[in-house]
């Protein structure tokens, strides 16, 4: 079980910037602005920047809108 919620984000591991931006349909270049302004984290391992999938998924989720279907009346 994790230890506490920086564990929990880390279980489903993490995926580079390039993915992030792909599953999202976004740039790498508002992934990176998403990063800065704090909206997603991220880790520096060496030079490579990568993202928690959980994250990204979370972000997506947060985001979800739902249209309902107009009513029909003839």
């Amino acid at each position: 079980m994790a230890e506490n919620k920086n564990d929990e984000i880390l279980l489903d591991g993490l995926e580079r910037v390039s993915q992030s931006a792909a599953f999202l349909g976004v740039s790498r270049s508002q992934i990176y602005k998403w990063i800065s302004e704090g909206v997603l984290p991220s880790v520096k391992i060496g030079h490579s920047r990568r993202v928690p999938i959980r994250s990204v998924r979370d972000l997506a989720a947060a985001n979800l809108v739902f249209v309902r279907a107009a009513d029909s009346n003839p």
